[in-house]
């Protein structure tokens, strides 16, 4: 038993410890005619510069251990097959024996001499004792050089092939094996995947320097990158989970269990078979522990998703007693990933709380500003080696998380896969049938190599990190799978409440109760929505993202994708913007990626879906919840209540910072004039000129609009026109001397002169009141103060807001007092973290959407009338909103009276758009209703 790299030691070349990756090269003996000589022009197999140069590309799979082998085998042939190997390990079982370095060059005796076996794996055997000892049962007497899970792989091979090896592996792998019959000079070749696609392996043949490919090379690698320039891009393929290939064969599928092959599939409707919701625990918790298998710290990823948070829920009680097996105390780390207050950060957050908090685990947040990542994305399109957009926007911020975890430990264990087991995309409400479900779910489960696990992978080992997968453990799957998909349908409505009935509902309730430590997954993350991880780091990412890349692909690009790209050609500019990195990276090879059908995955489904298109979820509002509550008010499409918990602001009113100062400076900074940054001032952060696009985030400029531009008006945010700026400017320097007294009143003057030539304007009767306010948000704040100076602070107040999505984003936080930006208008920053305006804290309300999910029209005039009935059984008093003529004219069909004069309620109606006639006006005030309208859509002048 010997480390050896060829047929005996004068043909081995053994390197030093460098830095590479898995690759693998060997001359085709296989198919080569008559004594053709090998292509000299293979520079892996001839020049050891070049088999060093291209392993180095590979450097980032893992830098621990490094070594490269070459050689010759075989003399079947009148020149023997070169063939060459190099790997980097990163070490995880048995770290510090270099004999557990690969290649793995080991000699076998035979009953009629020896073979000779070259091995180069990546991965983990999560049950390679047993697949040794299995060799030893039958015979087997050669030991093992070391403690390395992927050397039993050498041995079962040898004792009993390639195919039975590899259906014997329980892990994830990917490996490559040349073989050598000493006695007779056979060689062999052999590559498997595991069965899930969990680890990647590619290979493709040389380019001929004849017009002959007989005597072309073949060559494989753990990633695409290494075969650039080495293979002809048309013949490289990607090994297919649960495959394994040889020259004599070429792909050939080991791994095909029923559930998988079999459309009639339904063990579940024989009354013999009973699967109980302790047998998926069990089995689960088998996954979970034995994955745990490991020489080095490990982690976990939490994205604050149910999936990730199961794992945890099982993985902490092993964690601590493994731990305290060796007197070790020291807290599991765990990461998450996303902007601040997303819905992933806060239900992390509150599941740490819930397994004990710091002393238990160190949680690690990597937060980000979606400016910080965009020059990341060539990199990140690099290493994925993909176009395929759905799964791009997720590997971003899976990057970050990745790379932040590989500071401290050298593997992750994930919750993904558990969608495709257990119906886990929202779009899975739609689907027609538990057979359609079932179907569907063995179609998503088969491109989980190409998708979700290649993301996994990549990000992960971009990073030497490894990430395992205990939801996509093989006997788990099959329970999974034997389980009647009726428990896993999904009802819509649960959907929009967050309730029982919802995406994984049969998996949530499995995992409802406490852990072995007494722990429970808190009630808002484990009814949480589904979110993909490009949408749970944050609402908006998506829509910001694509924003941002498809500014960077212009119109005729767009226009001649289908010639530049006739292969999957992309569908929009974000596509388009991925593809055009991926091709300079990887040209040629586009028929390599294996995208979705349809643009995403819920388009290939069998049902059409309104969930998601191309772009993405549609209604990114669904995946909010109250967790998210305490930092920034957040809504969900259907009517539900505003959380009254706010907790009571003690002490003077809110402390601000020079909030004038801020917005000049910055207007200043980006180049603005004196008068032009004044402009600025008094609003809240829609104002702020950002200094990097010198524009507010409605990207307007505090100077005059060409005449021939188009741009969205908003109550916050309007262009001014020429004659505007010219009567803002005149006005400026009237005032500019002025201090004092004598710069209020000629404030008040200017206040006064709006509110007259409104009233002109409007032809208000006499006595009505007209209140300024800086945003429509801030006129929300109205009503509210004019209730609680009508019934004092004993009368409980609660606000109803109409057609969300239909009105500004801040109206509903303003409505129950709360704050809807960074900044208070007139006033400045706010500091600390304020929350509701002070003397507000105890409000309360419902909200309700303009349309359903299906699009149509919400009767929210019901809603209102309900809502004001329960607010008068309980002695409470409501504002009661109409919305009259929305974003898109929608108007809600009555506009309720104040009742009693104000006394018992009190009417809104929000006619912001300004869509109304003097006469509907004239008859709202006459029911001493409070009209909301924004004035900068009529008049752009002070």
């Amino acid at each position: 038993r010997r480390q050896l790299a060829g047929k005996g030691a004068a043909a081995t070349r053994t390197t030093k410890r460098e830095m590479c990756g898995l690759l693998a090269a060997i001359d085709d003996v296989w198919t080569q005619r008559g004594g053709a000589a090998h292509d000299p022009n293979v520079p892996l197999l001839s020049d050891a510069d070049s088999l060093r140069n291209t392993t180095k590309i590979l450097y980032h799979r893992g830098p621990d251990g490094y070594q490269v082998s070459s050689g010759t085998v075989g003399n079947s042939t009148p020149t023997p097959a070169r063939w060459s190997m190099g790997h980097t390990r990163l070490a995880i079982v048995d770290p510090s024996n270099r004999f557990a370095d690969m290649p793995f060059n080991l000699e076998f005796p035979t009953e009629g001499g020896k073979k000779i076996v070259h091995l180069a794996a990546n991965g983990e055997v999560y049950n390679h004792i047993e697949v040794y000892d299995e060799c030893v049962k039958a015979g087997w007497e050669t030991p093992k050089i070391s403690g390395s899970d992927c050397e039993s792989i050498a041995h079962a091979y040898a004792k009993f092939g390639g195919p039975k090896t590899a259906a014997m592996l329980d892990g994830m792998f990917a490996f490559v094996i040349f073989e050598e019959d000493a006695q007779t000079g056979k060689v062999k070749a052999f590559a498997a995947r595991d069965p899930v696609g969990i680890k990647p392996l590619y290979y493709g043949r040389t380019k001929c320097s004849t017009s002959s490919d007989d005597a072309a090379a073949y060559i494989f690698s753990s990633e695409l990158k290494a075969l650039v320039g080495h293979c002809d891009p048309s013949t490289v393929v990607a090994i297919p989970p649960g495959h394994y290939w040889t020259p004599e064969e070429g792909l050939v599928c080991y791994y095909n269990p029923e559930w998988l092959r079999n459309d009639d599939y339904a063990p579940w409707e024989d009354e013999s078979h009973n699967v109980t919701d302790d047998d998926v625990r069990e089995a689960f918790s088998k996954a979970v522990k034995k994955r745990m298998m490991s020489d080095v710290d490990y982690g976990f990823f939490l994205s604050g998703g149910v999936d990730s948070c199961i794992v945890a829920h099982d993985l902490l009680p092993f964690w601590r007693e493994e731990r305290a097996a060796i007197g070790d105390d020291r807290p599991i780390s765990t990461y998450t990933v996303g902007m601040e207050n997303s819905p992933d950060v806060m239900a992390a957050k509150a599941m740490v709380d819930a397994l004990g908090g710091e002393k238990h685990v160190q949680h690690n947040i990597r937060s980000f500003t979606p400016d910080e990542v965009f020059d990341l994305i060539p990199k990140i399109v690099y290493h994925m080696e993909t176009y395929e957009a759905e799964l791009i926007r997720s590997a971003i911020p899976n990057w970050l998380l990745a790379e932040r975890a590989a500071q401290d430990v050298k593997m992750v264990l994930t919750g993904e896969g558990a969608d495709e087991l257990f119906a886990g995309y929202l779009y899975f409400q739609d689907a027609p049938s538990p057979r359609h479900a079932q179907n569907e779910l063995r179609r998503i489960y088969g491109m989980l190599g190409n998708i979700n696990l290649h993301r996994t992978d990549r990000m992960t080992m971009a990073h030497g990190l490894e990430a395992r997968v205990p939801f996509l453990d093989t006997e788990f799957t099959r329970l999974a799978m034997s389980i009647d998909p009726a428990r896993k349908m999904v009802d819509r409505e649960a959907v929009l409440t967050n309730s029982r009935g919802r995406e994984k509902t049969f998996l949530r309730e499995l995992f409802e109760g406490p852990n072995d430590n007494g722990h429970s997954i808190p009630s808002p993350v484990l009814w949480r929505a589904k979110a993909m991880q490009c949408e749970g780091v944050g609402e908006d990412w998506v829509s910001i993202l694509q924003r941002k890349v498809s500014s960077l692909v212009s119109d005729a690009e767009m226009a001649d994708a289908h010639i530049t790209y006739p292969v999957n050609t992309p569908h929009t500019k974000e596509e388009l913007y991925y593809r055009r990195i991926y091709d300079e990276n990887f040209h040629g090879l586009e028929h390599v990626v294996k995208p979705w059908e349809g643009g995403g995955r819920a388009m290939g489904a069998a049902w059409k879906s309104d969930m998601y298109t191309r772009e993405g979820l549609k209604n990114t509002n669904l995946l909010s919840h109250s967790l998210q509550q305490k930092a920034a008010f957040s809504t969900t499409s259907s009517s539900r209540s505003f959380s009254t918990a706010a907790q009571s602001v003690e002490g003077p009113a809110v402390s601000i910072q020079n909030f004038d100062m801020e917005a000049y400076n910055a207007a200043l900074e980006s180049g603005y004039s004196d008068f032009e940054a004044s402009l600025t001032l008094g609003g809240d952060d829609r104002s702020l000129i950002k200094t990097d696009v010198r524009t507010n985030k409605y990207h307007i400029k505090p100077v005059p609009i060409e005449s021939t531009s188009v741009f969205r008006g908003s109550c916050t945010g309007n262009p001014p026109t020429q004659r505007g700026y010219d009567a803002a400017m005149e006005l400026f320097a009237k005032l500019e001397g002025l201090e004092g007294k004598d710069l209020c009143s000629a404030v008040q003057a200017v206040y006064d002169d709006h509110r007259s030539r409104l009233s002109a304007l409007l032809n208000l009767p006499e006595g009505t009141e007209v209140v300024l306010c800086p945003s429509g948000s801030d006129a929300e704040y109205i009503p509210i103060a004019i209730a609680r100076a009508l019934k004092g602070d004993d009368v409980h107040i609660t606000n109803g807001i109409t057609q969300l999505s239909e009105i500004g984003a801040g109206s509903a936080p303003a409505a129950v007092g709360k704050y809807f930006s960074t900044h208070v208008p007139l006033v400045g920053r706010l500091s600390g973290e304020r929350e509701v305006l002070s003397g507000f804290e105890n409000l309360g309300g419902i909200t309700v959407s303009a349309r359903d999910n299906e699009g149509n029209v919400v009767d929210a005039a019901t809603e209102m009338d309900n809502f004001a009935e329960e607010a008068f059984a309980r002695g409470a008093y409501p504002i009661i909103h109409g919305v009259f003529g929305g974003k898109t004219g929608l108007r809600d069909s009555k506009m309720a009276p104040s009742l009693e004069g104000g006394d018992k309620s009190l009417s809104v109606v929000d006619a912001c758009q300004g869509r109304f006639s003097t006469d509907e006006l004239h008859e709202w005030l006459n029911q001493d209703s409070l009209v909301l309208f924004t004035a900068s859509k009529f008049y752009q002048a002070p």
